[in-house]
């Protein structure tokens, strides 16, 4: 993704908390990096039960995953699967439930490519309302792992919640899934047909995946069943400023996820003019401030001299793949120093066992050590990155 667009479709995550009054807007700008609030939502606040969310071919999600911002965009969409892939080049198939696991991937740094068959029907969970359960069985199976695992997923649907992420604030359905090995919390915003925030816990670690921005392309008219098809194609257009959807003037109102009222029919229609002129003006400003902070970002990036040579009293790695074997490793190793021979010429090869859980078995974890400080590490894996290697910074010994 380059720098301009990046910049524009994170403006989209702006657009949406304009809708929803400045300051929000200005909180949105505020937390571009960061995670906001959350609370369970009042009676009167309460959403209809959801249905199943409808997607479309380039409909795109911005997230940020700790440091890394990772663009998801919609490849192609059938009744029951959606194929999505993502700025780091890799494929995969979900159903339109939002909690079935990955059908297919076409990578992986412990599985490999591989694929998983469900057993049971995810899609019961819908409509969405509080106390929904569905329980559902899991078989797969990848080149690293020929013979297979199975799993147990149980998913229910908790309170509702407003919460307030990057990209702006969401009425949200919160959706508890757990497994053998983690507990994914999906909060499920049916205003953007997606989740606007995932955390997924494994042991002591816990992950966030939090939305910055949207972009969401025309809906087909055969993408929804009839009677659905009106209220889907409303909530895809989040970027739609018409003076409807802005909020009254004069003194700031109380935030409120209801519709806005629109301004009294006495008002002369200049004045909708004018609020709307000055809206799209603040808008433009938080999109220059925005770009210019990626610019900058870019070039310190740039100034930044090469991450130093390996350091062999260090105890930081980067992990770069993942095999069932330590004499598979060391094949990797010897594929991995052809193709990034000036990246890989001073480090030295670890091999670390790791156990996955989930049945999955043991693996061997390639690591290319040492260096002096995490920070190095995460600096050798963003030139990586960039070259669509998988890289992880991880403590390569005590």
């Amino acid at each position: 993704m380059t720098q301009t667009g990046l910049s524009r479709v994170l403006a989209l995550g702006l657009v949406v908390g304009l809708l929803a009054g400045c300051s929000q807007a200005d909180q949105a700008l505020k937390n571009v990096f960061g995670f906001g609030s959350n609370a369970e939502l009042a009676a009167a606040e309460k959403m209809p039960p959801a249905e199943m969310p409808v997607y479309a071919p380039e409909d795109t999600y911005v997230y940020q995953v700790g440091d890394n911002l990772i663009e998801e965009k919609v490849v192609s969409v059938s009744p029951d699967r959606v194929v999505w892939t993502n700025d780091r080049g890799l494929i995969w198939t979900v159903g339109r439930d939002i909690v079935t696991p990955p059908l297919s991937w076409s990578a992986n740094a412990e599985l490999g490519r591989g694929r998983q068959a469900v057993i049971g029907s995810p899609a019961q969970l819908f409509p969405l309302q509080t106390g929904n359960t569905v329980s559902f069985g899991i078989r797969g199976s990848s080149e690293n792992l020929p013979k297979g695992w199975q799993d147990t997923q149980v998913c229910e649907v908790g309170p509702q919640e407003l919460i307030t992420v990057a990209a702006g604030s969401f009425r949200t359905y919160k959706i508890i899934c757990q497994r053998e090995d983690h507990i994914d919390i999906i909060y499920y915003a049916p205003e953007i047909q997606n989740y606007a925030l995932r955390v997924r816990r494994h042991e002591a670690e816990e992950q966030r995946k939090e939305l910055v921005a949207i972009r969401l392309n025309e809906m087909p008219a055969t993408a929804a069943p009839t009677g659905q098809q009106v209220e889907m194609k409303a909530a895809r257009k989040p970027t739609d400023l018409t003076a409807s959807k802005l909020p009254p003037t004069g003194p700031e109102q109380p935030a409120s996820t209801d519709a806005v009222k629109k301004p009294a029919a006495s008002q002369p229609a200049v004045s909708e003019m004018e609020v709307l002129a000055k809206r799209v003006a603040g808008l433009a400003a938080r999109i220059d401030k925005i770009e210019k902070h990626v610019a900058g970002k870019a070039a310190e990036a740039a100034a930044k001299p090469a991450p130093s040579a390996a350091d062999p009293k260090g105890k930081y790695g980067v992990h770069l793949a993942s095999y069932r074997s330590e004499r598979g490793a060391k094949r990797g190793w010897k594929v991995l120093q052809a193709k990034y021979k000036a990246e890989l010429e001073d480090k030295q090869l670890v091999v670390r066992s790791f156990n996955s859980g989930g049945g999955k078995g043991t693996y061997q974890r390639l690591i290319a050590g040492y260096f002096g400080s995490r920070k190095l590490a995460a600096e050798f894996c963003q030139k990586m990155k960039l070259k669509r290697q998988y890289c992880l910074p991880v403590r390569a010994r005590p």
